[in-house]
């Protein structure tokens, strides 16, 4: 199998927060382009509002032949690299991009499942009134939307607080 005039998936790393850019500008060169996205609420000046990021932050794929269109996707402007093992780019596994695929629902973005938090997990709290601190979690509640924290800042109080106020894991200390 001769890869390099075959038709393949590939990533391409973007320069940081270009992503749309740089898959716009290979997409109007003709080449197909995959950029998940998925929504996420964040707190932003105080409130929470709904954002859209690449599901892969600085990556997208690209379907394209090397042999043919390499060159314009390295120089298109936005793109730092194709992933590669020195000169060769890596074709990616078109299952595994089919599979990206039939997770993006009709609004065109990915949903991410909710991950259970567990007990002895460090959070930071983005939003509400103990914005800022950091928590360890004592236990999820049944409806999934709430946790009970623990707080050793504020005299090692135990809150209980929405679940998307909070950042998500962080390692320990």
């Amino acid at each position: 199998m001769d890869l390099w005039q075959q038709t393949n998936w590939y990533a391409i790393q973007t320069k940081p927060s270009r992503e749309n850019f740089a898959a716009g500008n290979i997409a109007a060169g003709g080449v197909e382009c995959l950029l998940p996205k998925v929504r996420k609420e964040r707190s932003i000046r105080g409130r929470l509002q709904s954002v859209i990021k690449p599901l892969f932050p600085s990556y997208f794929f690209a379907r394209f032949c090397p042999a043919l269109c390499l060159d314009f996707v390295r120089c298109s402007r936005g793109v730092l690299r194709v992933l590669s093992s020195g000169r060769f780019p890596i074709p990616l596994d078109e299952g595994a991009i089919q599979e990206i695929q039939t997770r993006i629902a009709d609004d065109g973005y990915i949903t991410l499942k909710d991950v259970p938090l567990q007990p002895g997990a460090h959070v930071i709290i983005e939003c509400g009134p103990f914005q800022g601190l950091m928590g360890t979690v004592e236990r999820e509640w049944e409806d999934t939307k709430r946790v009970t924290l623990f707080l050793a800042a504020i005299e090692h109080a135990r809150v209980l607080v929405e679940k998307r106020w909070l950042s998500a894991p962080i390692a320990a200390a």
